[in-house]
């Protein structure tokens, strides 16, 4: 959003005064929060640590690794960035996931964005471990599908299936059939 217009000595041509409403609860906005933090904590966000101030965000790759992207914030600041070509049959590269490709350069941008400026905490941050309080809830399960650096793990083989039994069965009429 374009928050203000100036002429090149500075002189203001035109600000905007946008309408500020919620549009998720205080609740939700909460406990998405506490969510996007760990992600940096302990996720694939984790790069972002290094900004050493709250920060939330997430990563994000397509499948077949034509686009990367990294969505984060701190309380002062929100920045997205996206890595990726218009056209959809370029891929990438398999490595080149959110966190490799686009957070880097998230937290360059958000490095020198936030340099000089207070340190802040999100208000009214509540831990997700905190918010669960009595419902059972797995926070930041373990990915355990192998990355491309290590080889799958070994499948176990299925049980070989018995050969079908030559048993033979009496009927009413005497004859015999093979089961």
């Amino acid at each position: 959003m374009i928050r203000r217009v100036t002429s090149y000595d500075g002189a203001l041509l035109e600000e905007a005064h946008p309408e500020v409403h919620d549009v998720v609860s205080p609740d939700v906005a909460r406990t998405m929060t506490a969510m996007l933090e760990e992600v940096i904590r302990f996720g694939t966000g984790i790069q972002a640590k290094a900004l050493r101030r709250p920060a939330a965000g997430k990563t994000g790759t397509t499948q077949d690794y034509t686009d990367a992207w990294f969505v984060g914030y701190t309380p002062q600041l929100t920045a997205g960035v996206w890595v990726g070509f218009d056209d959809k049959q370029i891929s990438l590269g398999k490595k080149e996931t959110g966190a490799r490709a686009a957070l880097p350069i998230w937290l360059e941008f958000m490095q020198g964005a936030v340099a000089g400026t207070p340190l802040m905490d999100f208000t009214n941050d509540v831990p997700l471990e905190q918010q669960a309080g009595e419902h059972h809830t797995n926070v930041d399960p373990p990915d355990t599908a192998p990355t491309e650096d290590e080889p799958p793990a070994p499948k176990d083989k299925p049980p070989a299936a018995s050969p079908p039994a030559n048993t033979a069965t009496a009927n009413t009429t005497g004859a015999s059939r093979h089961l």
